[in-house]
This record gives C-alpha cells, sequence and structure tokens, in this order.
C-alpha cells in the first residue's frame, strides 16, 4: 500500500477502482441533477447508464447510478417541500388513494425506491454494456480455459 505523506498525517492512496468508481457518483449527481432541471424525469435513467460506463464491475456500476440519482431526487423533493410545499400536494394524492389524510410519507418513500431502481438499472445497463464491449477480460479466462482442459 502506498501512503501519501501531508504534514504529520500519512493517508493511504485509493486504488484506482475506487477513484472510478467516485468519479462515476460525481458526473451521475451533475448528469442527473441536469434531467431534473429540464423536468424530463423519462430520461433519468441516463445518469445511470453513464455511471455505470465507467465501472468495470456490476456492482460498482449499479452502486454509483443509485447513488447519484437517490441523492439528486432526495435534494430535489426536500428543496420542493421547503419551498414550494408539495408534501401538501403529496398528503392530497395519497389521500385519494388511500382514503385518509396523513399519509403523504408513503407517496415520498415510494418515490425515493422509484429512485432507488431507476439509478441501478441504469447503473446494471451501462456496466454491462460495458462489460460486453471490453473483451480484455474475456481473453484472459478463454487463455486460462484452454490451460486446464485436457487436449
Amino acid at each position: 500500500m502506498k501512503y501519501i505523506s501531508m504534514g504529520k498525517k500519512k493517508f493511504e492512496q485509493m486504488d484506482v477502482e475506487t477513484e472510478v468508481f467516485l468519479v462515476s457518483i460525481i458526473i451521475s449527481i451533475m448528469v442527473a441533477s441536469i434531467v431534473v432541471l429540464i423536468e424530463y424525469w423519462q430520461f433519468i435513467i441516463l445518469p445511470g447508464l453513464i455511471a455505470g460506463a465507467f465501472n468495470k464491475k456490476m456492482k460498482r456500476g449499479i452502486y454509483s447510478g443509485m447513488i447519484g440519482v437517490t441523492l439528486v431526487w432526495l435534494s430535489y423533493m426536500l428543496y420542493s417541500f421547503l419551498t414550494k410545499n408539495s408534501y401538501m400536494i403529496l398528503d392530497e394524492f395519497a389521500e385519494l388513494i388511500m382514503g385518509g389524510a396523513g399519509y403523504g410519507w408513503i407517496i415520498f418513500m415510494l418515490v425515493m425506491i422509484f429512485a432507488l431502481l431507476f439509478g441501478a438499472l441504469g447503473g446494471a445497463i451501462g456496466s454491462g454494456f460495458m462489460i460486453l464491449i471490453c473483451h480484455e477480460d474475456q481473453d484472459d479466462n478463454k487463455e486460462k480455459f484452454k490451460k486446464k482442459t485436457p487436449a
């Protein structure tokens, strides 16, 4: 392990995959913010696709898309609660569906679950697409398989 010394403290240097993971989360947040601001929520799968394309492992692609999209939707919902009083709209919508007042938090949780799912789905598709395109790992596995099988 390499350590970076800054004054008296020593910090462990991150590996490349972790750096790419953090950068893909930041890119996912930026793209999701743009998509939210132009108010086309149907394209919310794009930030996950872009973030997932940067990661070599499917798990990191899923997490990067999921974290980015969820953080943006959560911040947007909290901002709208504070400025536009949109919790009342959620509460009225929940009252129409469930028949009683005070269930707006359930609609809020459903929106957050959809954010998690759309981000994870986009990250999985983007990461899986890049795994299919990149043949480096597949060529190495073929050589290992040829060595194990008898001729």
